[in-house]
């Protein structure tokens, strides 16, 4: 959570607006697409609520600590949800799992408010290399996520705590996004916004991001991307 008491800044929106994968797709349709049938999605830590956006108009409800501009709003924290027992059939995370301090709780949580057979997505990062671009980046991004999350297991292991919480996981993808560094200043205000994203650890030391703002400023030009990996994990109640 960041200091405003929201679960997730306004630059998550800002961040999964412009990342797109080597197709050109970006992250909120794919992480919308197991949740189109669904009649009700209550979109949890929702933050500015990008993920209303790719729902059917009417289906979305977000959850957040402090107002948002979207309706409908509920207001409260993701272990104590203002929903009755069985209230939705499908439920978003997006990329606030490993920032929550109580996962017990939370999931205790939503099985209790989402009905049997509804659908859970999560989105989280991966800080696993898989591909040729994400190990020309492995020095950037090694020391960024070895430190700093509340729970490092939520990135590359979220399916197995899934389970573990007695959901049935579905699918476990991943898909290597990435976003523009056109320029240094650019590349400084990213490495501003990715921890406030959910995307880097929130509490990533500052020498390690200031070390990170200036390699990757010095790397910054036209056609220069940050890859940014990330986990869509679908399961069932």
């Amino acid at each position: 959570m960041n200091d405003s008491g929201s679960c997730v800044d306004g630059a998550a929106e800002r961040l999964l607006g412009v990342a797109t994968d080597v197709a050109g797709h970006h992250p909120l349709p794919w992480v919308a697409a197991p949740l189109l049938g669904a009649d009700r999605v209550l979109d949890l830590c929702c933050g500015t609520g990008p993920l209303a956006d790719h729902l059917p108009a009417g289906r979305w409800i977000g959850l957040d600590a402090v107002p948002g501009p979207r309706r409908p709003l509920l207001r409260g924290a993701p272990t104590s949800i203002p929903l009755r027992d069985n209230a939705v059939d499908g439920l978003a995370m997006m990329l606030v799992l490993p920032r929550l301090p109580d996962l017990d709780a939370v999931f205790a949580e939503v099985r209790r408010v989402l009905r049997p057979g509804g659908t859970l997505v999560l989105l989280v990062p991966s800080a696993s290399v898989r591909s040729l671009r994400e190990l020309r980046a492995a020095r950037l991004l090694g020391p960024v996520h070895r430190t700093g999350w509340p729970h490092r297991s939520a990135l590359d292991r979220a399916g197995w705590l899934l389970q573990a919480a007695d959901f049935a996981v579905l699918g476990d993808d991943r898909v290597s996004f990435a976003l523009p560094v056109p320029d240094a200043d650019g590349a400084r205000r990213l490495v501003a916004d990715l921890p406030r994203a959910g995307l880097w650890p929130p509490g990533a030391p500052a020498d390690v991001l200031a070390t990170a703002s200036a390699r990757l400023a010095g790397r910054a030009g036209a056609g220069v991307v940050l890859p940014v990996p990330l986990r869509r994990i679908v399961a069932r109640r």
